[in-house]
Parts: C-alpha cells; structure tokens; sequence
C-alpha cells in the first residue's frame, strides 16, 4: 500500500513540472477558491467523492485522506481503542459498560486511508477519477450476557445461564481499487450529476461470527460442570495480502451518485457505496454446527482471545470433541455493509453560509438512521469553518467541527463528527475524527 502511493505521487509530481501553467489553463475561467454550493466540506464517511468537487477552473486533483469513526450505544471511546490496539482495560471502564448495557450492546467502526486523482475531460464536460484505499470496518452486537461471561468470567452464573444467542461480529479489512466516473449534465433551469464507481477489492483478513437462537452457557453450582447449547457459524480468512499480487480473498464493489440542483440554489444529492461482497477463495477457516456440549472437569480458554486455533487446542477426550463444530476449509462469501445517503445543500447570506441537512443508513442489525445538520460559514473566500449536530446510528447526541483552508493550488481539512468522543473518550460513547490534504494543477 505505501509503495504504491509512493509511486502515485511520483508520477503525480512529475506530471506537474512537466506541464507548461500557461498551457494547463488555457480555455478555462479564472480561478476561484470554492464553489459555494457544491463544495459540502465535511467527513469522507458522510461526503462521497461524487460531492468532492474540483475548483473552478482546475481541471486535476490529487487528495490524501484519513478518516476513523466509530460508535456504540454502551462502549465508550477508550474502551474500544484498548480492545482494538491491545491495550489495559480498567475494571472501572469494564463495569461503566456493564452498567450501560440495557439489552444488547453494539459496536461499529469504520478506518478508511487512501489516495484519490480526478480529471475533468473538458471535451466530455466530465470528470474521471481513480482511487486507492485501505479499508477496515468492525460490526459487533450482543446480549449483555455474552459481554458478562466474556469480560468477567462464568463465576456470576453460577446455577444459571448466560444467553449467547445473536452474537454477531465481523471484521472487514481489504484494499480497494477503484475507477469512476461523473457527469452534469444541464437541462436549463436545472442541472442533475450523475455518477457510478466501480471497485476491486483485495481481502487482507475477514472474520465472521454469528450464533443462532437458543445458544447459552450453563454452570453448574460450584462449577461441577458446564452444559453448552450451540448454534454457531464461524468463518475466518487467512491474513496476509501484503502485495498486489497476493489475493486470501476478492471482491467487488459499486458506487453511485444522482443528484440535482437548480444552478446554485441548491442541491440534493444520493449516494450509495460499498454496494458489492467479498469472497474468501484462498485456504479459509470454517466452523459449521449445532449441538449440546457437557463439560466436565476442563477449563475453557479464554473466550475473548476467541480464534480459528480454538477447538483445536482443547483437550477433550473424542466423545466430547465429536460434538463440536468440524474444521473445514470452504470457500464463502460474505455482503459488505452498504451506506447510503441522502444530502440537501442550500447557501444563505450571499454564498457566505451553507446548509446542509442530511441523513445516513448503515446496512447493519439495529443500526437507527442517522440524521444531521451542518453548517459551512467561509470566514473568507479560502477559509471555512463548519459546525453540525446528528444523532442516529447507536449514538445519542454527536457534536461535530470542521475547519478547511485553501491556497491556489493546496488544500488541508481537518475535522470531527463526534468531539465529544475526542474530549472525554473514557465517558463517551463513539467519536471520529479526518484529516484531507489536497493539491490542485
């Protein structure tokens, strides 16, 4: 991933100190710093590249983006980030957690690093661009329950059961390749953009877990024995694809844009990405079954280092291991999670204010509709500065700030849909926070 990006910007370098300025725009109008309307600054999660407009004038573009968020409706920030990067989880954030669970809790997070060039085809009147990113994205959700049993242990079941039923995570990580298109095409009084982007994907690792209805852990009183009832599908990737030419696993994915607009009056704009799935071709792990388990004076392993290695390292005798889910190596096939969006702009004060309401689906279980406000004030014509408030997805309240400044030929953007997240991560539940850096020629 670094060595390509690595040779992007070479050739992107070169391109610039090969081109005469002159020559580059000639037959374009003067440039100006933003387009008021279309230009919706704001987070790569809830802005497409179909929404990332070049400036007047520009005819290329070359973007670096970082972007992480995540949210919860019981895991607070630093809670998520000592699971995620191994770190120390205080018996204080776990029972904060614990108190916060009412039903199920649920976690979802998404990291999205990469490269974008545009180019706009004056002869088409329409921009083509290409990508690269790196992708990572977790789903998790369960009953309070299976978050007791895993994070203190089976001591506080004693005589009882612990539901284990609809647990649910995954674990997307891929490269993504991506070429696309998008167009305006003007009817007069109105003007619609049209977009498609069509993405191959490279599996780096992939699990998926899933436990069906009625499974649960038993203990006996005094621990004499534990009965497991089980319905659980289990597959697993074998990590790795450290270069292009290594493929665990592949993929495709579709990305489409419609919008509308009334010149600069306003826009409304639908999005749609990460339409597509990911097979796991290459030597997976698969743990298929359903059955009733007795456990007799053995110790389970650590159930949250969970892993494909698991069944294989308990020692059972044959009676017992004949019981549990069988290894296998099939090929499977998983759906990514889908987003889709729905943007309207309108500018006020002379251009000086613009805004923007809109609402976002994440295609996961118990995920709510996240809707928001946000408003982009230009301090000058090459600064701006943009607050928003949503709620939605497993977060009550998000309070988010952006700031943006622009040269004639660079840009820098940095920002967050969650600052509450950032300002007190051991209290709050989710936070995100994106850093855009682009150059213009």
């Amino acid at each position: 991933m670094r060595k390509l990006l690595f040779v992007v910007t070479l050739i992107f370098c070169h391109h610039v100190r090969a081109q005469d300025s002159t020559a580059r725009f000639a037959d374009v109008p003067a440039i100006r710093l933003y387009n008021h309307l279309l230009y919706n600054n704001t987070s790569p999660t809830l802005n497409s590249i179909f929404n990332q407009e070049l400036k007047p004038g520009v005819i290329n573009s070359f973007t670096l983006d970082f972007d992480y968020s995540n949210n919860s409706n019981a895991v607070p920030a630093l809670f998520a980030f000592d699971l995620l990067f191994k770190g120390n989880i205080s018996d204080a954030l776990k029972d904060r957690v614990d108190n916060r669970i009412k039903n199920k809790l649920r976690f979802q997070d998404n990291l999205t690093t990469g490269a974008t060039y545009q180019h706009y085809l004056k002869k088409w009147d329409g921009t083509i661009f290409f990508s690269v990113d790196q992708r990572q994205m977790r789903d998790i959700s369960g009953y309070k329950q299976t978050y007791e049993l895993l994070f203190y242990g089976n001591a506080r079941f004693e005589g009882d059961s612990a539901n284990l039923s609809h647990i649910r995570f995954q674990n997307f990580i891929y490269n993504q390749y991506t070429a696309g298109i998008k167009k305006v095409v003007d009817y007069g009084r109105f003007q619609m953009q049209f977009g498609v982007g069509l993405s191959f994907l490279q599996v780096v690792n992939n699990e998926d877990i899933r436990t069906g209805n009625n499974s649960s852990l038993y203990t006996a009183p005094y621990g004499e024995y534990l009965d497991i009832d089980y319905s659980l599908d289990y597959n697993a990737a074998r990590e790795g694809a450290t270069n292009l030419s290594q493929l665990n696993g592949f993929g495709v994915s579709g990305n489409f844009n419609l919008a509308i607009m009334n010149n600069d009056k306003w826009k409304l704009s639908f999005d749609v990405s990460d339409l597509g799935s990911i097979t796991m071709a290459n030597q997976p792990v698969n743990y298929v079954g359903t059955n009733k388990i007795r456990f007799q004076g053995i110790g389970l392993p650590n159930l949250t280092s969970f892993s494909s290695q698991t069944f294989d390292t308990l020692n059972l005798d044959s009676a017992v291991r004949s019981n549990l889910p069988k290894r296998t190596n099939n090929q499977y096939s998983v759906s990514l999670p889908y987003n889709a969006m729905l943007v309207f702009s309108k500018p006020l004060m002379h251009d000086r204010l613009v805004l923007n309401i809109g609402l976002q689906h994440l295609n996961v279980p118990g995920y709510n509709v996240y809707g928001y406000v946000k408003v982009n004030y230009f301090l000058r014509p090459d600064v701006v500065i943009s607050g928003s408030v949503g709620a939605g997805g497993y977060t009550l309240c998000n309070l988010g700030f952006d700031f943006a400044k622009v040269w004639k030929n660079f840009e820098i953007s940095a920002g967050s849909g969650n600052l509450l997240g950032l300002v007190l991560p051991a209290y709050y539940t989710g936070t995100g926070l994106y850093v855009r850096v682009a150059g213009y020629f």
